[in-house]
């Protein structure tokens, strides 16, 4: 991720030297100067939050996949637990409740970051349970 900021700044910054080394040569209209350096300017910032998003986007489902694959696995541990040690069934349904809360949580910043707009923002904010669940499903289910 470090390297993603990196490369979008250094990408603005080259963008930002070009401009200004037409400015002291002269081959920009004077004019169009105002202009184009605010087209310009626009363009590297949509140019950056759109990658900056995606890049984010795909970490998040990274991040995600790698905690359901943890979850299988501290499931079956404690199954495993459970049966070993007479474990009780409510510090299972505790831990599983935990994680399935950070699932959610994950699941709601990645539905956040493809949003356009606040209300849905906000509307995904009190998702939870099955409509949140329903929601990451048909949001996500053509990208996979």
């Amino acid at each position: 991720m470090k390297n993603l900021d990196i490369t979008i700044a250094l990408i603005v910054l080259g963008i930002a030297l070009l401009i200004f080394l037409s400015f002291q040569i002269g081959s920009l209209p004077k004019s169009g100067r105002r202009s184009l350096l605010f087209i310009i300017s626009a363009a590297a910032a949509i140019f950056g939050i759109s990658v900056f998003s995606r890049h984010r986007l795909k970490l998040l489902n990274k991040e995600l996949k790698e905690r359901e694959s943890k979850l299988k696995e501290r499931e079956e541990k404690l199954k495993g637990l459970k049966e070993d040690y007479q474990t009780s069934e409510k510090e299972l349904n505790l831990m599983k409740a935990k994680l399935e809360d950070q699932l959610n949580a994950y699941r709601k910043m990645m539905l956040q970051i493809k949003v356009k707009n606040k209300k849905e923002k906000e509307r995904i904010e009190k998702l939870s349970g099955e409509d949140l669940h329903h929601e990451f499903f048909t949001v996500f289910e053509n990208e996979s």
